[in-house]
């Protein structure tokens, strides 16, 4: 007859349809109480077993203690173990990532490798609580409150509804030892403070703690899972040959657009964050572009969401136009007139008469061109002593979709004037000044 402990279990993987006795079930073994105690469970409940352990060799003589462990517990249950020693400090060199994320995605990549029909992780219902703390402290949604899921693809999580107090109990139960991983035991990362200071005092204000969290974390996953269901509706029928329905996704309720919007960024193998949904959302809502990765825009116009390199976007919008004579010269959907005027001293009266600006003629080298803003150009306005960037100023200015038409007034020496702006100090009106370009733009 099963114990509590095990019909516990049992019921969890029969709730969230886990496994069935005829998969192989690839137990994650670290030698900690929570890896042995899914070990003996999955072990006593009759599924077909075998179990791997990572070495990450970065605890010096407790990983190879930890090893050992793992190897002799698995002899004594006749349950076949496989060991995978990970460089973890060379792979996190390499690749230029933490310690934290190298030796997880060694792990999963050797659990892969395996070929198990599922993949048991030790993860237990503490580890949930302190997951949705530490993501609430940190700002989340549904899915952080919920903390870690019970089915993640092919991994399973059977010890989800099992405290890190009961299994304890278990082990202590059968008088079975297990492995501590000294670091576990301090203040110094912040899993571990959570752990150790705030879940105790939440505990003395609820000494249901667990308990309610757990039916919390499951309605809201019921919700959160419909949520996801409408979001990935939502993107299906949004998909257009050449990008994505906008006028389809403004019509949805914020939270279903916001999930549709994260199915676009994983289909266009972008980064999921929030300032990368907030940017496409406010695109949805309006028009315009943003840049949401490097040189890669999200575009808004006509009523459609698309996706272009920022080479392209920028090739779209780039028109030179050179300034020959006297005269209005197009430029995008602005008109801009052009005259030259002897000065007579009267600074005052120059910018008076002109709204937008005058420059001294004489100080332009070569030819006047007015272009776009271009990556890496720099312009020292009149009365200050330092460069500004070009682009830094256009986006001060300009709303995000009114910036790819800001004027830029250059000549062969570079940027002479920035609308919005105003003139370079090289060009500005002084007292030798003979002969004045001045132009206004409507």
């Amino acid at each position: 007859m099963m114990n509590n402990f095990l019909v516990k279990v049992a019921s969890t993987i029969e709730k969230f349809n886990m496994a069935n006795k005829s998969e192989r079930l690839l137990v994650c073994l670290s030698g900690g109480a929570d890896s042995v105690t899914l070990l003996l469970c999955l072990y006593e409940l009759g599924y077909d077993v075998c179990a791997c352990h990572v070495n990450h060799h970065l605890r010096g003589g407790e990983s190879d203690r930890d090893q050992h462990f793992c190897e002799k517990l698995c002899e004594k249950l006749g349950v076949e173990l496989k060991v995978f020693h990970a460089d973890v400090v060379g792979y996190c060199k390499e690749h230029s990532v933490s310690t934290e994320e190298g030796a997880r995605k060694l792990r999963y990549d050797f659990f892969d490798s395996i070929g198990a029909d599922k993949i048991c992780t030790a993860h237990s219902l503490s580890d949930c609580l302190e997951t949705a703390i530490f993501n609430l402290a940190r700002g989340t949604g549904l899915k952080g409150i919920c903390g870690i899921p019970p089915v993640r693809g092919n991994i399973i999580r059977p010890l989800i509804n099992c405290t890190r107090q009961e299994i304890e109990g278990f082990l202590k139960e059968r008088g079975q030892d297990f492995v501590t991983d000294s670091t576990n035991l301090t203040d110094d990362y912040t899993r571990n403070k959570i752990r150790h200071l705030v879940v105790p005092r939440l505990a003395e204000l609820n000494s249901s703690l667990f308990g309610s969290y757990s039916m919390t974390a499951d309605r809201l996953r019921t919700d959160s899972d419909y949520l996801e269901s409408q979001g990935l509706e939502a993107f299906e029928k949004a998909v257009l040959p050449k990008g994505y329905d906008a006028l389809c996704l403004r019509q949805l309720h914020e939270s279903v657009r916001r999930r549709a919007i994260m199915h676009i960024l994983e289909k266009e193998g972008l980064t999921v964050s929030h300032d990368s949904i907030e940017d496409i959302d406010r695109l949805i809502l309006d028009v315009g572009k943003a840049n949401v990765k490097g040189g890669v825009f999200a575009v808004c116009s006509k009523g459609v969401l698309s996706f272009a390199k920022g080479e392209m976007l920028e090739n779209s919008t780039l028109r030179s136009v050179k300034v020959s004579d006297e005269g209005v010269y197009q430029f995008g959907n602005k008109e801009i007139e052009f005259k030259f005027y002897p000065f007579d001293g009267k600074i005052a009266n120059v910018h008076k008469k002109f709204a937008n600006c005058c420059l001294d003629y004489d100080k332009i080298k070569g030819e006047i061109v007015v272009e776009n803003r271009r990556e890496g150009e720099k312009i020292r306005l009149v009365n200050r002593d330092f460069d500004s960037d070009v682009r830094k100023l256009v986006n001060k200015s300009f709303r995000l979709e009114d910036r790819s038409s800001a004027v830029i007034l250059k000549d062969s020496q570079g940027v002479v004037f920035v609308e919005g702006s105003g003139a370079a100090e090289r060009v500005k009106i002084d007292s030798e000044t003979v002969k004045i370009l001045a132009f206004t733009i409507k």
